[in-house]
C-alpha cells in the first residue's frame, strides 16, 4: 500500500491536552498517507469508534450502555447500528447521518472488493458527489473525489468530536423519562 507523503496542512494542526481533539489532530494528519481503500476503512473506522464514544458519553451511565455498545455481539457494535442510534436520539442531522452513510457505503465497496475499485469509478463517484460536502470555513468544497470524502467526513466527525466534548464538559446525559403510575415506593408493601 504506497503511502501518501503528509502535506503543510496535515502538519499543522495545533496540538490538545483534549484525548478527544488529540485523536482528531492525529486522524486528520494519518488521512493524507493512506491510499484510497485506506481511507475509505479509516474514514469507517473512526467514525464507528466516534459513534460509539459519542453514545456512551450521553447515554444513562451504567453497565446497560456499555453492554448496549462495547464487546461481543453488542447491538450498537457496528457502525451502521451507531449510526441509526445517534440519529434516533438525536445526536446526529440528517445531513450528518446521509454523509456518514454514504461513507459506510463506500466502505463496504472497498472492504468487499479485492481487485481494484476506485474512489473515480462512476457508482463511488456519484455517491461522494451526493455528500452535502460543507466546509467550517464556508469555502467551496472540492470536486475532487477523493478530498471532497475527506474532509466532508472529517468535518461531520469534528463536530461530532466537538459535541462528546461539549456533553462531557456540561454533564449531558439522555434524561431520565421513565416513570411510575403508583405514588407507593416499590418494595414498601407488606408480604406477610
Amino acid at each position: 500500500m504506497p503511502e501518501r507523503p503528509l502535506d503543510d496542512e496535515s502538519r499543522n494542526f495545533p496540538e490538545s491536552d483534549d484525548p478527544d481533539f488529540e485523536s482528531i489532530n492525529r486522524f486528520n494528519r494519518a488521512l493524507s498517507a493512506h491510499d484510497e481503500r485506506g481511507l475509505a476503512l479509516a474514514l469507517a473506522a473512526f467514525a464507528e469508534d466516534t459513534l460509539g464514544r459519542l453514545l456512551l458519553t450521553y447515554l444513562i451511565d451504567g453497565k446497560q450502555a456499555k453492554d448496549l455498545v462495547e464487546g461481543f455481539n453488542a447491538p450498537l457494535g457496528t457502525l451502521a447500528s451507531r449510526m441509526k442510534a445517534a440519529y434516533a436520539v438525536g445526536l446526529l442531522t440528517r445531513e450528518q447521518y446521509e454523509d456518514l452513510e454514504i461513507a459506510r457505503k463506500i466502505r463496504n465497496v472497498f472492504a468487499h472488493d479485492w481487485e481494484g475499485v476506485s474512489l473515480n469509478q462512476p457508482n463511488i463517484r456519484a455517491m461522494i458527489g451526493q455528500l452535502h460536502g460543507y466546509n467550517f470555513d464556508q469555502a467551496p468544497m472540492t470536486r475532487e473525489p477523493r478530498d471532497r470524502l475527506q474532509q466532508s467526513i472529517s468535518n461531520v466527525l469534528t463536530e461530532l468530536r466537538i459535541q462528546i466534548a461539549q456533553h462531557r464538559k456540561h454533564r449531558r446525559r439522555a434524561p431520565q423519562v421513565g416513570f411510575r403510575l403508583t405514588t407507593i415506593k416499590p418494595g414498601s408493601g407488606n408480604w406477610a
